[in-house]
């Protein structure tokens, strides 16, 4: 009599298997996806953190040239290296700065775009209520702290990472 050997998985092995794979696949992906969107907010955040070291620089080349902090009305200008258009932009009519995370498709309500303000303020400019947009931070004897107008430019930046903002989705 001939013995017939089965070679292979039973059907209901190979269901139990795809079952698991499944499980597998709703765990691991949304942990992935939360692990890019991580890395993504790192690298922007590592991006402005160039940006803000390269105003200072920037500002300091200006005060070796006139003795007075200036820093750019665009940011990318104190950079070294411009970055790519289609990642970042700076928009000078409405002074933001914007990350399309997939490069930019010419959909600007994607949720892919992260947007932040910038604002340089010149050396003694004022606000509409004619207070100076530049402070100075001293420490008093008793250790308050003052702020007084400052004669020297200044910046501002807000956004995702800045003032306690978070990032939006």
């Amino acid at each position: 009599m001939k013995k017939i050997i089965n070679k292979g998985f039973t059907l209901i092995e190979l269901i139990i298997v795809m079952v698991l794979l499944g499980i597998l696949a709703a765990v691991a992906v949304p942990r992935m996806s939360n692990t890019i969107r991580s890395a993504e907010e790192s690298a922007e955040q590592k991006f402005m953190g160039n940006l803000v070291s390269a105003l200072e620089v920037y500002s300091s080349d200006e005060v070796v040239k006139g003795s007075v902090k200036k820093f750019p009305s665009n940011p990318f200008i104190a950079l070294d290296k411009w970055p790519d258009g289609n990642v970042w932009q700076f928009d000078e009519q409405i002074n933001t700065l914007r990350h399309f995370r997939n490069g930019f498709d010419g959909d600007l309500a994607s949720n892919e775009v992260q947007t932040w303000t910038y604002y340089s303020h010149d050396p003694g400019s004022t606000d509409q209520n004619g207070d100076s947009n530049c402070y100075a931070t001293t420490q008093n004897d008793d250790g308050s702290y003052n702020d007084q107008q400052s004669s020297h430019g200044c910046y501002e930046i807000s956004g995702p990472g800045y003032d306690n903002e978070d990032y939006m989705y």
